[in-house]
């Protein structure tokens, strides 16, 4: 975890992450980068390289990073795909995860389930970013990047016009 310690101490799951020990902190990323604004996005096909180098989450605060902060960490970097918040300062705003949602995302993805489980358990709300995040997470689990991007292009789609629908009433 590279932390620019942007946030309240108390609430960021990054440290949280690194006083438990499952994660360490990095003053420069490590195997794959979670980027929000990288144009590859994670999948099963990037298992192994997680495997052999692991995977660095940047912990900043989402008010203070924009795009020119991120273009920073672009070098192997993935981003995830649609996904919501669970977390009670971001909750079910798209793509705003906490970095342990984000790290247990991967996880998954890459098919690490269990392990993803066991990371969202240490905190409490973590069982509600699994439950908004289920059938994403089990239709992305396993996939290649193409296979992802489809299905996230599906989901977008679906959004978008239930949205329009619901305008019109």
């Amino acid at each position: 975890m590279i932390d620019f310690k942007q946030d309240d101490p108390k609430k960021c799951t990054g440290r949280r992450m690194v006083r438990m020990g499952l994660a360490r902190l990095t003053g420069h990323p490590k195997g794959i980068t979670l980027n929000p604004i990288s144009t590859k996005v994670i999948s099963y096909n990037d298992a192994e390289r997680v495997y052999k180098s692991g995977i660095t989450v940047i912990d900043s605060s989402w008010a203070r990073s924009d795009s020119k902060f991120y273009e920073k960490f672009l070098v192997d970097s993935r981003r995830l795909p649609l996904l919501v918040a669970g977390n009670p300062v971001n909750y079910g705003i798209a793509y705003k995860l906490s970095s342990l949602e984000a790290i247990a995302a991967a996880l998954y993805i890459i098919g690490e389930k269990r392990l993803s489980l066991e990371f969202l358990s240490k905190i409490r709300w973590g069982h509600t970013f699994y439950e908004l995040n289920q059938e994403l997470l089990d239709q992305y689990a396993g996939k290649s990047e193409d296979e992802i991007l489809q299905i996230e292009s599906q989901y977008i789609r679906y959004f978008q016009y239930v949205y329009k629908k619901s305008e019109s009433y």
